[in-house]
């Protein structure tokens, strides 16, 4: 109304004029404390780490970060046990996700506060419905559907944060105990009302058996940044499920998803890279339960062929850096896959979560296969394939 008033003065109409400027003032009256209660956000999160860890059973165990005990993986070894020889298949579901209540209430102004001077971009990505058991991967069918990034940012990715009201102090939401049930214990995939976007990270193993590492930009969502990662660690997304459609075999389903990871975060091309193995599974409590895979990918280069190789322009905003030629040591990896002292001493002081579960799992495997200790134990000629 404003604006035609306006835009009708030139017609020589002062009560047009004067409707208009009322109705500009009365625009700014109204919208004003709107627009200023959006870029201030109605809710504040705040972060606390003294988080309760769910009760185990049967073959479930907890594992610890050995620099940050804050950090803990749910795991179950038998999964680990039964994914090398996996036969399960993937379905794909329709069901679209719904937030529970209490989160999905305050949805829209946790976005507000977790996006503010941030570079987001709401990607569709892979959620998990059910939970892998050693008899579910001997031939079953492992459900995915789709969710997206802003819905994982106000489930899994609150976990360790209060929602608390900005104007009363008042608490909303305490996102810690959206993973678990009214028992205490981790809520199973196939009763989560989450986002559980899959993640998946896999270890590179240059032909001279050296690691390549990311190391991850400060502040970023996923994780405290500053840590060495996997060179290929990251989530499940839409384009791996057309490069790889339902009803094929879920381990070839993950490990290609780690290969894309891998490409993209470490400018490796598909050349350059051989077998890649899914090593083992665990549900990362820290990030609100969600499940991840880790991995290990043979290159077919050493470490002195990969001088040069730079993060890609696109995953700047991620990563800060590669490390090439990351000594491993698979002979106190394999005595101990617990331990960090695999690693040389810079490295083992920074590890991630998703590097350390990548390590742990390896080492384990490296305990019940001789022949593949002895395969990796030894340094590819130039002739091996």
């Amino acid at each position: 109304m404003g604006v035609i008033g306006l835009a009708s003065t030139p017609l020589g109409s002062f009560p047009a004029l004067l409707a208009g400027l009322a109705g500009v003032l009365l625009s700014v009256i109204l919208l004003a404390p709107e627009w200023l209660a959006l870029r201030r956000g109605r809710v504040r999160l705040v972060r606390h780490r003294g988080v309760s860890t769910p009760p185990t059973a049967g073959t479930e165990t907890l594992v610890r970060l050995p620099t940050d005990h804050h950090e803990v993986a749910w795991c179950r070894p038998d999964v680990d046990e039964a994914l090398p020889d996996a036969k399960a298949t993937y379905g794909w579901s329709a069901e679209r996700l719904e937030l529970p209540r209490r989160v999905a209430a305050h949805s829209g102004p946790i976005l507000v506060a977790r996006v503010r001077r941030r570079r987001t971009f709401n990607g569709r990505l892979v959620r998990q419905l059910n939970d892998p058991t050693p008899e579910l991967l001997g031939g079953g069918e492992v459900r995915l559907g789709c969710t997206d990034y802003y819905a994982l940012l106000c489930s899994n990715y609150l976990f360790g944060w209060r929602v608390l009201d900005r104007a009363t102090g008042a608490l909303n939401l305490d996102g810690s105990l959206l993973p678990y049930g009214e028992n205490g214990r981790l809520l199973p995939l196939s009763q989560s009302r989450l986002a559980n976007v899959i993640g998946v990270s896999t270890l590179a193993l240059t032909t001279d058996r050296r690691l390549v590492l990311a190391w991850q930009q400060p502040e970023g969502e996923a994780g405290p940044g500053g840590l060495a990662a996997p060179a290929g660690s990251g989530s499940v997304d839409l384009i791996d499920v057309d490069d790889t459609p339902p009803g094929a075999m879920f381990t070839d389903f993950i490990s290609s998803a780690m290969r894309r990871e891998l490409m993209e975060e470490s400018h490796l091309n598909p050349d350059q890279l051989r077998k890649t193995r899914v090593l083992g599974y665990f549900r990362w409590l820290n990030r609100g339960g969600k499940p991840e895979y880790v991995g290990l990918t043979e290159l077919a280069v050493s470490s002195d062929d990969l001088v040069g190789t730079d993060v890609r322009l696109v995953e700047t905003p991620y990563v800060q850096g590669l490390t090439l030629d990351c000594r491993l040591d698979l002979h106190l990896l394999r005595r101990d896959p617990n331990s960090l002292d695999c690693l040389p001493d810079d490295v083992a002081e920074a590890v991630s979560m998703p590097l350390y579960m990548c390590l742990r799992a390896l080492g384990f495997l490296l305990r019940r296969d001789d022949e593949l200790y002895g395969h990796l134990s030894i340094p590819a000629g130039s002739g091996d394939r």
